[in-house]
C-alpha cells in the first residue's frame, strides 16, 4: 500500500496575503507542496448590468467569467452551443459542451455571451463545486495542468470568437455565497496495475476562523480493464463517500455537510482504487473543493 499522509495545513497567516501552504511531513520525502489551485472570488460585473441578471443570479452557482479586449460577434460562437435558450441582439444563453465530454449533457456548462465581451460560464445552484474538476483534462496533461470545465468551455467560445485564452485570465465566483472569498481545489490521484488495490491519502486541518460555505468531493477513475472488477473510491476518515466501478471513465460528486468536516481536527481524505485484469491499469483521482471566507 502507497500511502503519502501529506499533511495541507491552511496557514491563517498566509491565506490573509491570498495564498495557501501545504506541508508534506512524509518521512520518506519530506518535500513542502503548495495548494493544488486557490482562486479569489469576485463578482461579475456583467451580471449587475445586464437585463439577464435575474436569470442568471436564480439559477447559477460556481461560474467562470472571462472579457475579451474587444466585441465578440455572436455570429462566430453561436456554433459552440448544443443548446440555446435565449438568443437576442446582444446576447446567448445556453449551454455548452465540455471538450472530451460530449456524450453526456449531464456536463455541459451553461454559458452566457454578450457582445460588449463578457462570457460567464457556470453550474446550476443545485450542482456541488467538485462537479467543475475537469479529471480528463488533466489526465491527459500528465497530471500537470489542474484545469476545470468552466475555464475549458470559456476557451471553446473565446478561441470562436477569435480571442486568446489561458486559465489564468479566468475569475471565479460562486452566485450562491457572495459573502465567500476564496475557491480551493485540492487534487489526489493514484496509479496502480494490481488486484490487492493500492491507495493514496493526505490530511488536512480546517481552522476555525474561516467561514466555510461548501465544502465539496470528486472522484474519477480511468482504466483499459474491461472487466466489471475495476473500482475506485473515496474516503473520509473510515467512511467511504463513494465507489466507482466501470470502463473506460467513471466520475462523481457530492456535497460533505459540516458535521462531516468540522474544523480544527486533523482528517484523512484516502483515494483507493484496485483493477482486476492482467497486464491493465486503473487511474483514480480525487478532489476535495472548498468555498470560504478569509477573516
Amino acid at each position: 500500500m502507497s500511502v503519502k499522509n501529506v499533511l495541507r495545513y491552511l496557514l491563517i497567516t498566509i491565506v490573509a496575503l491570498g495564498l495557501l501552504l501545504y506541508l508534506n511531513l512524509t518521512p520518506k520525502t519530506a518535500i513542502p507542496a503548495k495548494a493544488d489551485a486557490i482562486f479569489r472570488l469576485q463578482a461579475p460585473p456583467l451580471v449587475t448590468a445586464s437585463d439577464i441578471q435575474g436569470i442568471i443570479e436564480s439559477e447559477a452557482g460556481i461560474s467562470a467569467w472571462f472579457h475579451t479586449p474587444s466585441t465578440i460577434n455572436l455570429n462566430n460562437v453561436r456554433g459552440s452551443f448544443r443548446t440555446i435558450e435565449i438568443e437576442t441582439a446582444d446576447y446567448i444563453l445556453g449551454s455548452v459542451p465540455v471538450p472530451n465530454y460530449d456524450e453526456s449533457e449531464s456536463w455541459d456548462v451553461h454559458v452566457y455571451v454578450h457582445k460588449d465581451g463578457w462570457i460567464l460560464a457556470y453550474y446550476l445552484a443545485q450542482d456541488p463545486v467538485g462537479k467543475i474538476y475537469d479529471w480528463k483534462a488533466y489526465h491527459n496533461s500528465g497530471r500537470t495542468t489542474i484545469s476545470t470545465k468552466l475555464e475549458n468551455v470559456i476557451a471553446v467560445i473565446a478561441n470562436a470568437a477569435g480571442f486568446p485564452f489561458s486559465i489564468a485570465n479566468a475569475t471565479y465566483y460562486d452566485f450562491r455565497y457572495p459573502n465567500a472569498t476564496h475557491l480551493m481545489l485540492i487534487v489526489d490521484w493514484l496509479y496502480t496495475t494490481t488486484y490487492r488495490g493500492d491507495s493514496d491519502s493526505f490530511q488536512l486541518k480546517l481552522p476555525s476562523s474561516f467561514a466555510y460555505y461548501q465544502q465539496s468531493w470528486s472522484l474519477a477513475h480511468e482504466t483499459d480493464c474491461e472487466s466489471a472488477f475495476v473500482k475506485s473510491s473515496y474516503w473520509l476518515n473510515s467512511a467511504k463517500i463513494q465507489e466507482l466501478t466501470g470502463y473506460p471513465w467513471e466520475m462523481a460528486h457530492g456535497i460533505l455537510s459540516a458535521s462531516q468536516l468540522p474544523p480544527d481536527q486533523y482528517h484523512t481524505i484516502k483515494i483507493e482504487a484496485e483493477v482486476h485484469c492482467i497486464y491493465r491499469h486503473i487511474y483514480a483521482y480525487g478532489g476535495l473543493a472548498l468555498v470560504y471566507r478569509v477573516p
